[in-house]
């Protein structure tokens, strides 16, 4: 019987060994981080800089690969089944916890699926509205929704700026009714076109566009106004306490990775993010870097998956 413990304890031994050292040698390769929008959207902007500054780190290639639909669902999924050894990762925003929330029996459990890695960043969202509108400010934005019916732009069902869109019109007793696109790029320019009436997405994804003078800024979704669009009322100056909503985005990878590995990769990531080329990108459109522990995600994501659930069945968002 010792010599059968003996044997057991040598053994985890050195898989824990082992396990340490191929975590430390990480990685060795090129690395895939996906991202389950179309390029030019938020979280497509923050993968492409996140995977130059950890490929620096790294010393090693960090291909950004696009595959978008499904509500992220499609590229989440891909990632949930992929070889847990940290060559493919996810780059992801909350709509991960939305998307998989309207779902009966959700074809990818966030809580369960996924490694939470760790936490990217946040930011407050914008809602802007096509020039076509007529309209310059929030007053006049809700009195024209009130009176006539508008179609916003999402980036799929569950997304969520369908989450957020659907909070605000029930909040302040608007009429409006989603059309969904493969990804905010596209969204955004169906928006400045005037194929589609309004846009609620991270300030980080929109604000180009209203500084250029294509889209119309109403408001922000945060319980203050932002410092970057000191202009514009937010819901909470508003009085819209239950519409106040951030978007943030965190890195993923598929479940059963080793808890080496994926503190190897934390640690990684929490150093690129307290770099202030980092800070700079995502403050400079509103946002901002946060960073922590893979417990401290995983936390966030159980949690807001079980709120998300509760917010679709209370807004009646379901799969179309």
């Amino acid at each position: 019987m010792n010599l059968i413990k003996t044997l057991l304890a040598s053994t985890i031994l050195v898989a824990a060994t082992s396990a340490g050292a191929q975590a430390q040698s990480y990685p060795d390769k090129p690395v895939t981080l996906v991202v389950p929008f179309a390029p030019g959207g938020a979280v497509d902007l923050v993968g492409r800089f996140l995977a130059d500054k950890l490929g620096a780190a790294w010393g090693q290639t960090v291909v950004v690969e696009n595959i978008p639909g499904a509500g992220t669902l499609l590229a989440t999924g891909q990632v949930a089944n992929a070889n847990p050894d940290g060559y493919t990762l996810l780059v992801n925003s909350a709509t991960v916890t939305m998307s998989a929330a309207i779902q009966e029996t959700p074809l990818v459990n966030p809580s369960e699926d996924l490694t939470h890695i760790g936490r990217i960043g946040a930011t407050p969202l914008l809602l802007a509205v096509s020039p076509s509108l007529g309209v310059s400010n929030y007053e006049e934005f809700a009195a024209l929704a009130k009176s006539q019916e508008l179609n916003y732009a999402t980036v799929g069902v569950g997304s969520l700026n369908q989450f957020a869109t659907e909070i605000l019109r029930s909040a302040a007793e608007l009429q409006m009714v989603p059309v969904h696109y493969s990804g905010g790029s596209p969204a955004m320019t169906d928006v400045i076109g005037g194929h589609a009436d309004l846009f609620y997405g991270s300030i980080t994804q929109v604000i180009p566009h209203v500084r250029e003078g294509l889209m119309t800024g109403i408001l922000v979704s945060s319980a203050e106004r932002s410092e970057t669009l000191p202009d514009l009322p937010s819901v909470g100056e508003l009085g819209m306490n239950d519409a106040i909503i951030e978007n943030w985005w965190g890195l993923f990878g598929p479940a059963g990775m080793d808890a080496a590995l994926v503190e190897k990769i934390n640690a990684d990531l929490n150093t690129v993010l307290q770099t202030p080329e980092m800070a700079e990108f995502l403050q400079r459109d509103g946002g901002r870097p946060i960073w922590g522990t893979p417990a401290e995600f995983t936390a966030q994501v159980q949690g807001e998956y079980a709120t998300w659930r509760k917010v679709a069945e209370e807004q009646g968002i379901r799969p179309e």
